[in-house]
């Protein structure tokens, strides 16, 4: 039988979206009886307090960086992918798969590694780094079609890219679209607190704060109290009337929020449509709560529109049988 590798950045303790996705994906695949191994970094990307998943989990050692650091966040990646790269040498075996998520953004480069050692490569895309860097600094024109074709040519040496939204723009004829789904589950039986708003997660390069902050407006006109439960650099540009507070940690404290909250908010931005979709409108699907959106344009919102009717319960068993197939 195929041994399973699971790689990312994070994986458990830590409360990150790809790990725990990456973990969730494991444990699906431990149920039917495959053999599993989660890899992962020892770095922090946000606290969590969750069970041990029933699966084995390897952290090679690495450069552990700084959040907020550019440098040290670029070293960290690097030494990532150096830990991955000797443990496919020395850990993969023939017919096995192998599913690298896009954290770090350089574990694209590991696909020719994983298959010298006879497996099957297949990446999550998560994130499309030639669009998501236009957060952070946004480049010209002909330096982001370069950095697109590179980073394309990368992803067309998988056997199978799975992108989590149909936005994302890598368009090879290896890509498939498996959406995500709710990291936990709801009783539809609490009734919210009127009158309340939530928005929980990350606020970062993929999200306009100041679209998000025109409903938060609109809201508070209506007499909503609103709160923001999250990290990342648009948290300091939130007004003070914004009740701002630390991201949810548990799985009971996320399911009492989401609960308690009417109103869900989810972020995008009009400029950035190819590069992410928000994981967390998932769980605010599966709570069915109101959702309000900011920032939604052109794919990102013909993936939203697609997103709200899609079957997620079905999302896992759909990863399911793709990795059978690979087998």
């Amino acid at each position: 039988m195929a041994r399973y590798h699971l790689l990312s950045q994070y994986v458990w303790p830590d409360g990150a979206p790809t790990a725990i996705y990456a973990e969730q994906l494991a444990v699906r695949l431990r149920s039917r009886g495959a053999d599993v191994v989660l890899v992962g970094g020892s770095g922090a990307y946000r606290d969590a307090d969750r069970d041990r998943p029933d699966v084995a989990i390897v952290s090679p050692p690495h450069f552990v960086g700084r959040r907020g650091s550019l440098g040290s966040v670029a070293r960290e990646y690097l030494s990532v992918e150096r830990a991955f790269r000797e443990y496919i040498r020395t850990r993969v075996g023939r017919h096995d798969v192998v599913v690298a998520t896009s954290a770090p953004p350089n574990s694209v480069r590991l696909a020719r590694e994983i298959e010298r050692r006879g497996a099957a490569p297949v990446y999550w895309l998560q994130d499309y780094y030639p669009e998501l860097v236009r957060g952070i600094l946004d480049p010209p024109e002909p330096l982001r079609r370069l950095l697109a074709r590179w980073f394309d040519g990368q992803l067309r040496r998988w056997a199978r890219v799975v992108k989590i939204g149909a936005n994302l723009g890598y368009e090879g004829e290896n890509a498939v679209v498996i959406r995500n789904w709710p990291t936990v589950s709801f009783s539809t039986d609490v009734a919210p607190t009127p009158k309340t708003a939530l928005y929980s997660g990350n606020l970062g390069y993929g999200h306009l704060v100041s679209a998000l902050v025109a409903v938060c407006e609109e809201l508070r006109a209506k007499g909503y109290a609103i709160t923001v439960r999250g990290d990342g650099p648009g948290m300091s540009e939130l007004p003070v009337w914004i009740d701002r507070q630390r991201p949810l940690t548990g799985r009971a404290e996320l399911v009492r929020s989401y609960l308690q909250s009417e109103i869900h908010l989810v972020a995008a931005h009009p400029a950035i449509q190819r590069a992410v979709f928000p994981s967390k409108l998932w769980n605010s699907l599966a709570a069915r709560r109101t959702v309000l959106y900011s920032g939604f344009v052109g794919a990102m919102q013909q993936e939203l529109q697609e997103s709200v009717v899609s079957p997620y319960w079905e999302h896992l068993g759909q990863w399911d049988s793709l990795l059978k197939s690979l087998e």
